[in-house]
């Protein structure tokens, strides 16, 4: 490898740009569960949330890209998956107990909830074609299902990758978006049509390349090998290509929309902070934001679906009305998200870094806000 490393520190950005896209996927469920009365308000609802949930695609690559940037302080595989299990397992059990009182409240429990509960549980329920399973109990978490995967296979991956070569890097980064591409492809081809949509954007092996996308861009800025536009050109890049996903091939709308534009971003955001050049991701309130984006994105959906079900699924609500319940849901997860990310995530995170004997490393959080 090149000796050009960029020196160990802070990557604020990345932390401020997981609040974002935290932000957006909460929008795209806040905009499927409150109903529009007015048709042209639902036109441009769907215009600025419909893609939403393409944030997750955010988080998958970033993912990979900030466990790649701690590796290089060094961590022993075992030590590694420890750390990720105690970071991520403890909210989430917290937030999994929360939505089964959602259930119940509602009315909502399902006969099969004891199977549901387990699989959520223990985080394999991405693996499973039905959808009754991928969403279980909390039905965001099947994020972290594919999370999961991406630990248990991150130390051979990055062990692998690392041993490439710049050029063989850069041609894996033209490669892999245009991997996800393909997936549609591969789904319509080889996949009954009943589980294609879970092929696409559940099943973790196919996600699995949006993370390894990651891996690949870290190791070529640890290199000083990225070459690609400054931050504020890629993020208005991304801004665009977000805006544009309705004109878009539908086949691609689920993940491969934005990749291209997610792996332009990443490595400006991680950049213009190694730079010292300035970055709104920075600010004080976006990097709080996402900091606390993890617990938001386990709680929200709970939040919205609980309340709306009390409220009743066959009420449509004019936009001033659907824009003030839209921002109650949102504080409502922010003040839910805050004491979970305080008093369970948080002295998870400590326990990790004590038991690995301090906290030597890039302060950038990787775990899911996803």
């Amino acid at each position: 490898m090149p000796a050009t490393l960029p020196a160990p520190g802070r990557l604020p950005s990345l932390t401020g740009l997981r609040a974002a896209a935290a932000l957006l996927v909460f929008g795209v469920h806040a905009y499927s569960f409150i109903p529009l009365a007015d048709p042209q308000d639902v036109w441009w609802a769907g215009v600025l949330f419909d893609a939403g949930d393409l944030g997750v695609s955010f988080f998958f690559v970033l993912s990979g890209f900030v466990l790649t940037w701690s590796a290089r302080c060094g961590h022993r595989p075992g030590r590694f998956l420890r750390n990720r299990i105690v970071r991520v397992y403890p909210a989430h059990l917290v937030a999994l107990g929360l939505a089964l009182v959602g259930l119940a409240v509602t009315a909502r429990t399902p006969d099969s909830w004891p199977q549901l509960l387990a699989a959520s549980a223990l985080l394999v329920h991405a693996w499973h074609p039905s959808d009754v399973y991928y969403l279980g109990i909390n039905p965001v978490t099947w994020s972290l299902s594919c999370e999961i995967a991406f630990y248990l296979a991150f130390p051979l991956l990055y062990a692998g990758l690392r041993r490439l070569g710049t050029g063989a890097l850069r041609v894996a980064a033209v490669v892999l978006p245009l991997a996800v591409w393909s997936m549609p492809l591969v789904a319509e081809t080889l996949v009954a049509a009943e589980h294609r949509r879970w092929f696409v954007y559940v099943f973790p092996p196919v996600r699995m390349l949006e993370f390894l996308l990651g891996i690949v861009l870290a190791l070529l800025v640890l290199r000083g090998a990225w070459r690609g536009p400054a931050l504020p050109l890629a993020t208005a890049l991304w801004v665009v290509n977000y805006l544009a996903v309705g004109w878009l091939p539908a086949a691609a709308r689920d993940t491969a929309a934005t990749i291209v534009t997610i792996g332009l971003l990443v490595p400006a955001a991680a950049l213009a902070d190694l730079g010292g050049r300035r970055s709104w991701w920075r600010d004080r309130l976006a990097v709080h934001l996402g900091e606390v984006s993890y617990a938001f994105f386990l709680v929200h959906m709970v939040v919205i679906v609980s309340v709306m079900h009390l409220l009743g699924r066959d009420r449509v609500f004019p936009a001033g009305h659907a824009v003030v319940l839209a921002v109650a849901f949102l504080v409502g997860s922010y003040l839910l998200a805050v004491p979970l990310h305080r008093w369970v995530e948080r002295p998870a995170m400590r326990l990790a870094r004590s038991r690995r004997g301090g906290g030597r490393g890039v302060h950038v959080r990787a775990g899911h806000p996803g």
